[in-house]
């Protein structure tokens, strides 16, 4: 079974940008921040179970570390083409522009104001999900133009370009964090931690390429240098589920990619997945998607 984790290399490529019209990416996490602004069309983004419809003008934001995806729209597949008889359909424009980046690029002009790299990492850990920023926020802001910049930056690479792409960046990201201040999250009262990976050995990497395996939660936490109670209460706090909830959230996830690009049978997907029969993966299916297997596969078609 594939691995949802993306390699990213920090060190010789700590950005990306460039521009996009697919309508599905498979589910998978990277250690890069990636933001999306959607420029034509609609997109349905998944991100950590979550559900999110996108609009022209909107960008989403994905954290290090959060299992996401797109997954095509199948309401707004087709448009009626205006300049055609009534009733002829064409398939609707998609396009948006894409960003990742290592965090660490971010860059601040006054020694003594909040570091940019810790205010991204704190908003990554509110109740409430700070992905979608809709075009009604970004209405008085250039981020297009901002997306713009740093894929003609990225694409010719003139004299001190990654200078550019990294200030502009930072731009982008100030931006969100005064949406989201304005929305009232008190970066203040934040605080970060994360024992679940050093240099050697990292949890999440872990439970993804070993997920169809029958994971021992005390395994992880002597792994991470823990007891088992610190490493489940801290693990709940961190990542929002607990370990055995997010081990069950990963199975899904490469279920997912079983369902909606493959036509094995769900008993397949249950072994394969790490599931112990096709009932339990079928009731814990539901319990995450809010709707079945057969429905999932079924909503590709439709």
């Amino acid at each position: 079974m594939d691995e949802l984790f993306e390699y990213s290399d920090s060190l010789n490529a700590p950005f990306e940008a460039f521009k996009g019209d697919w309508k599905t990416v498979r589910p998978h996490w990277h250690y890069f921040t990636e933001m999306v602004y959607l420029v034509k069309g609609k997109l349905l983004a998944e991100v950590e179970g979550k559900s999110y419809t996108m609009n022209p003008g909107d960008m989403i934001i994905f954290f290090p570390k959060q299992i996401h995806a797109f997954v095509d729209y199948p309401e707004n597949k087709f448009v009626t083409a205006p300049q055609y008889q009534a009733g002829t359909e064409k398939e609707e424009e998609l396009l948006f522009y894409v960003i990742k980046f290592d965090g660490m690029i971010l860059s601040n002009t006054t020694p003594g104001s909040p570091k940019l790299p810790k205010l991204l990492e704190n908003a990554n850990t509110n109740e409430n999900p700070l992905n979608l920023v809709t075009a009604n926020d970004l209405r008085f802001n250039p981020v297009k133009l901002f997306f713009e910049n740093c894929m003609w930056e990225t694409q010719n690479k003139q004299f001190g370009y990654d200078i550019k792409v990294a200030s502009t960046i930072s731009l982008i990201v100030t931006e969100l964090v005064r949406i989201w201040h304005r929305h009232g999250f008190d970066f203040s009262t934040k605080t970060t931690f994360d024992q679940f990976s050093t240099k050697d050995f990292s949890v999440l990497e872990y439970i993804d390429a070993h997920s169809s395996e029958n994971i021992s939660v005390e395994n992880l936490a002597s792994k991470c240098g823990m007891c088992y109670s610190n490493f489940a209460k801290q693990f709940k706090t961190h990542f929002g589920r607990t370990c055995k909830e997010y081990i069950e959230f990963v199975r899904v996830c490469k279920a997912d990619n079983l369902l909606l690009y493959t036509d094995k049978t769900l008993d397949y997907i249950s072994q394969e997945t790490g599931f112990t029969d096709a009932s339990h993966f079928i009731r814990t299916y539901k319990k995450i998607r809010g709707i079945t297997p057969k429905q999932r596969r079924m909503s590709k078609k439709s």
